[in-house]
């Protein structure tokens, strides 16, 4: 049943743990007040969630991974900029991880992946 192209590039594979780790890391800059720290706990979840999906190729779930990880770092960055010792080093450390494993979300080897998995017709003339 999996052909080559239906099967999941690395660089897919990559994305997803870039993202996971990016999330993550930015998410413990979050700190604050209890309310707070549920939202950002709330959103990694759903953000681990969509990633996994948009590595098995899902369309909107790539979207939504990318949506949810810039929010993620919206809502972080006062909490990382207010921390005394490390500043907003944390923050850029997540962005590092983060933000190059959304930009593999959108290859030409994702896509076509992503083209694969969701069986639309490849049209060459369109391609080029």
């Amino acid at each position: 049943m999996t052909t080559e192209a239906t099967r999941r590039p690395r660089s897919v594979t990559l994305a997803v743990v870039l993202v996971m780790l990016g999330t993550l890391v930015a998410a413990t800059t979050a700190s604050g007040p209890q309310g707070a720290a549920t939202l950002v706990l709330l959103l990694l979840a759903v953000c681990f969630w969509f990633a996994v999906r948009a590595g098995r190729g899902r369309r909107t779930a790539r979207t939504a991974t990318s949506g949810l990880t810039a929010v993620l770092f919206v809502v972080a960055t006062p909490f990382a900029l207010d921390d005394p010792l490390y500043g907003g080093t944390t923050l850029l450390l997540a962005a590092l991880l983060a933000v190059p494993g959304v930009v593999l979300l959108y290859r030409p080897a994702a896509e076509a992946y992503v083209r694969a998995r969701s069986g639309e017709e490849i049209d060459e003339e369109s391609a080029v």
